[in-house]
């Protein structure tokens, strides 16, 4: 069985960046972090795994927070999975984004649309 959860805001502070999750949708002290980012192109997402009791969650960023990853990355940013007043570090992150966006550059098979969103926000020049 996995879990879909859908951040529903971001945070960047001098700390790193916070991917917020409703509080009453998962508990941070029985999750662990996987380290491992998937793109789901049908829904212009990116989605990074993380364990939570044996079951897998898989925490989705839609496409009108990329540009949040991309100020993120670009500061060498912590990235965080926030849930009230819990943070869960999320080590893999930017290297794992760093690798999918390599990937999924001028590679079709995720979708035009998809390829083209991943180079408009986070290989183009702003």
């Amino acid at each position: 069985m996995r879990k879909m959860l859908e951040i529903n805001g971001t945070i960047i502070n001098e700390d790193g960046l916070f991917l917020l999750l409703d509080q009453s949708k998962l508990n941070l002290e029985q999750c662990s972090e996987v380290g491992t980012m998937i793109a789901d192109s049908d829904e212009s997402s990116l989605l990074y795994i993380i364990e939570e009791k044996e079951e897998f969650v898989y925490v989705t960023v839609p496409f009108e927070y990329w540009s949040d990853l991309k100020k993120a990355s670009d500061q060498n940013l912590n990235v965080f999975l926030k849930v009230a007043e819990e943070n869960l570090a999320l080590n893999n992150w930017n290297d794992e984004l760093s690798y999918l966006v390599q990937n999924v550059e001028g590679n079709f098979n995720y979708g035009e649309e998809f390829v083209k969103q991943i180079q408009s926000v986070f290989l183009e020049e702003k």
